[in-house]
C-alpha cells in the first residue's frame, strides 16, 4: 500500500520536473514556466513532503515493502530536488 503510493508520488514529481512538461508550458518566446512558477514550486515542495512522509511510513514498517537501498535512493533524489529549489529561491 505505502509502496504503491510512493511510486505514484515519485512519478508525479518526475512529471512536474520533466523537461518536456516545462517546454510544453513555455510561453511564445520559449521561456519556461511550469515548475519555475510559484505554484509549480509549491507543487514540487508538496510532492517532496509526501514522498518523505511515505518513506517514513515504510521505514517504520520495517522495510517490508521496499528494500532499504531503494528507499534511500528515492529519498536522496527527493532531497536533491529540494536543494535545487532552495538554490532557486536563493538566487
Amino acid at each position: 500500500m505505502f509502496m504503491e503510493k510512493l511510486v505514484r508520488e515519485t512519478e508525479r514529481l518526475s512529471l512536474i520536473c520533466s523537461l518536456l512538461d516545462t517546454m510544453r508550458r513555455a510561453d511564445r518566446d520559449r521561456n519556461a514556466r511550469g515548475w519555475t512558477s510559484p505554484i509549480g514550486l509549491l507543487k514540487m515542495t508538496r510532492s517532496c513532503a509526501t514522498i518523505s512522509e511515505l518513506a517514513t511510513s515504510i521505514a517504520k514498517a520495517g522495510y517490508r515493502e521496499c528494500d532499504r537501498q531503494t528507499l534511500e535512493e528515492i529519498l536522496s533524489e527527493t532531497r536533491h530536488v529540494l536543494y535545487s529549489l532552495q538554490a532557486e529561491f536563493a538566487s
